[in-house]
């Protein structure tokens, strides 16, 4: 049985279930494509997901870390000009293909189509409301259709027999005159991929090779009750996604549910079919994507070790030739007499007058009748002025122009010459071995960092808002603009909370949380209102202290006096204000190593590095890696010198065994959490 590593129709029809609950409602925020990997980013009603397609293989949302370029081509700018802000109405498959179609719309134009056929090297298309194709990756003309730009868009044409309605009698014609294999009619005629087409005939108990025409009555019912129950499976079973490993523990193949033919091999469950899915092919995708830190030397190793094995071939060529000539000189001295007389009786005859055809026939002659001498006679070459003789299968050429002392002598210098050739190889074979393991020892020093990509852990709810954890424990969470603001106040304000803010505008919402009603800390009051101070206008102003005030919820509503209008984030605060002075504007930026759980190899150590800020007293509680800033007119670093410059400070001086888990943070990540303004890193006293 072969196994590829593409969909099969069922995986789609599998896949396509999962994704049309995921992404249903959902808008498409961007496009990205990663070599022949195309990534759609989608806000979904469960989250923000990315929908991986690989042209001809597969699709399924990953949760894994992917590279995106960093300048889109011309493809991706054009799908990007069509497919971003459109809302996702549905993902289906069409009929059993391993044709996908995410239905597209928005109110001018109705709904549009993404169309994905993972078949022929694969293509994408966008359908407007018309079928009429707006772009494709590949324009096409194939016997039954045409892809191209402007024109209707035709599915290809499909089998007669339908999968999910062909009753007993119509499956039994379909093989019973059959001479083919019964396991090649089925993956045909059925449109069902090798492995289930095999795995129908052991659910069936028949052998897979026999001829259709050759199948009992029994035979058929058996196949049909087996077909029935991998349909029935398909249509209504659970999904029970995994993946198969082999006896080595090498992963073999992903499946949507499971099977006869690998029933007895160990399995990885996972939660859903496109989990698995994920996990198979990020472990292909990574061989394909990954440009090692050590691939320059690699790529002078390579032609090195090729200049190796063309000197230790032609060493044992030089070795030949010397065994060779040294052989068949010995022979011709030791032969001299012999050699000599027959070169003199060739020349005797050419002085008087013999052509050299009657010459050669008289020697091929003499050579039968075993005359001393002539058994080495092969023949004569006039037009090269060349004696031609045989020693020990070996074609040796004497000049007749020169003596036979002077052809012996020429035959062992050639001897002599490879001898000396040998001596020059041998030791540009060893410098040539010494420059390899140069390279090797060189490639090993080198740390080559991640070799397997990146499950990101998923970020908890507060992590869309400003936030940190007090130095007791309590979490605040903060707006970073006015409709983050509004967000928090009608979603996330209890009564048992504090809220924050500075007596003057531009300062974001920051609540305390206390779902459990404890006696919130001075510890915590502080520590919120040094945040809240950071993250108002009082750090781009280079304000060094702000007065902060608190209140409780109940003090805090969104109605405005009558006849008068509150903008959007701002809020009407009665009661007595609980006031703060002197907050300190100084933040303190750490990085924490969150541990991954990887599902597919329970051995291999992977982290994910996550920034958190906020006050020093609450981020040094919670990691050493830490590194405080303050506001700073004077300073040339805005946030995104900043952001570079705190990365730096990480890689220099975190452990070396963290380091390469500190490559994977984003810029974009750390300026989530940089205020506005210019900025600096306090030294430390």
């Amino acid at each position: 049985m072969k196994i590829t590593k593409e969909f099969s129709n069922f995986d789609v029809f599998a896949i396509v279930k999962e994704l049309d609950t995921i992404l249903r409602e959902g808008s498409i925020s961007n496009i990205y494509e990663v070599q022949d990997l195309l990534i759609l980013k989608i806000n979904t009603n469960f989250g923000k997901k990315n929908l991986i397609i690989k042209k001809d293989s597969r699709i399924n949302i990953t949760e894994y870390d992917y590279p995106i370029p960093s300048f889109p081509n011309q493809y991706i700018r054009a799908l990007r000009k069509f497919l971003r802000n459109r809302q996702i109405l549905g993902v289906s498959q069409y009929k059993l293909d391993r044709i996908i179609i995410i239905e597209l719309t928005n109110r001018e134009e109705g709904t549009w189509k993404f169309v994905i056929e993972l078949f022929n090297k694969g293509n994408f298309l966008i359908l407007d409301q018309n079928n009429i194709i707006i772009i494709a990756k590949k324009y096409r003309k194939f016997k039954d259709r045409t892809i191209l730009a402007k024109k209707e868009y035709t599915f290809p044409i499909s089998q007669k027999t339908d999968f999910f309605s062909i009753n007993r009698q119509d499956f039994e014609a379909l093989f019973k005159l059959s001479d083919n294999e019964i396991v090649r009619d089925i993956s045909r005629k059925l449109k069902l991929s090798g492995l289930y087409s095999e795995e129908l005939c052991k659910r069936a108990k028949i052998d897979k090779k026999k001829l259709g025409k050759n199948l009992s009555e029994a035979d058929f019912n058996n196949l049909y009750e087996s077909f029935k129950g991998i349909r029935n499976q398909l249509l209504f079973g659970s999904i029970d996604g995994h993946i198969i490993l082999d006896q080595q523990g090498n992963e073999v193949i992903v499946l949507p549910f499971e099977t006869e033919i690998f029933k007895d091999y160990e399995k990885v469950k996972y939660p859903s079919f496109n989990a698995a899915v994920d996990d198979f092919y990020s472990k292909i995708d990574y061989e394909s994507i990954n440009t090692p830190k050590d691939q320059k030397i690699k790529d002078q190793i390579k032609p090195q070790e090729k200049i190796l094995k063309n000197q230790q071939d032609y060493l044992e060529e030089l070795r030949e030739k010397k065994k060779k000539y040294y052989i068949i000189g010995d022979f011709l001295y030791a032969n001299f007499n012999k050699f000599e007389k027959l070169i003199s009786v060739i020349l005797d005859a050419r002085k008087k007058g013999y052509p050299w055809n009657e010459i050669n026939d008289k020697l091929q002659q003499a050579k039968i009748e075993g005359i001393d001498g002539a058994e080495f006679f092969d023949k004569i070459l006039p037009s090269m002025n060349q004696l031609l003789i045989k020693i020990n299968a070996n074609d040796v050429y004497i000049d007749l122009r020169k003596s036979f002392g002077e052809n012996a002598n020429i035959i062992y210098s050639k001897g002599k010459k490879a001898e000396k050739k040998i001596k020059g190889t041998i030791k540009a074979i060893t410098d040539t071995k010494e420059k390899i393991e140069k390279l090797r020892l060189k490639k090993e020093s080198i740390d080559t960092g991640i070799d397997f990509l990146i499950r990101k852990p998923k970020k908890k709810w507060y992590e869309k808002f400003r936030w940190f954890n007090s130095s007791d424990g309590f979490l605040i969470i903060g707006g970073r603009d006015a409709t983050s603001n509004e967000i928090i106040f009608k979603k996330h304000l209890d009564t048992n909370d504090l809220v924050f803010h500075t007596n003057f505008p531009g300062s974001p919402l920051v609540v305390i949380k206390n779902p459990n009603n404890q006696e919130i800390t001075p510890e915590a009051i502080n520590e919120t209102a040094e945040f809240v101070a950071s993250y108002s206008r009082a750090w781009k102003e280079n304000w060094g202290v702000v007065d902060i005030f608190y209140v409780e919820p109940t003090q805090i509503t969104k109605t405005p006096p009558s006849g008068e209008y509150l903008q959007k984030g701002s809020f009407i605060i009665s009661g007595k204000k609980n006031h703060i002075k002197n907050a300190k504007t100084e933040l303190t930026i750490g990085l924490k190593f969150i541990k991954l759980d990887d599902r597919s190899n329970k051995e291999r150590q992977a982290f994910f590095p996550k920034i958190i800020c906020g006050p020093e007293m609450a981020i040094e509680k919670q990691t050493n890696h830490k590194i405080t800033i303050l506001p700073s007119k004077s300073s040339s670093l805005t946030a995104g010198k900043l952001a570079k410059e705190i990365k730096s400070y990480y890689l220099r001086n975190v452990d070396k065994e963290l380091k390469k888990w500190v490559e994977l943070l984003s810029l974009d990540e750390i300026l989530l959490f940089l205020p506005s303004g210019s900025s600096m890193i306090k030294l430390d006293a």
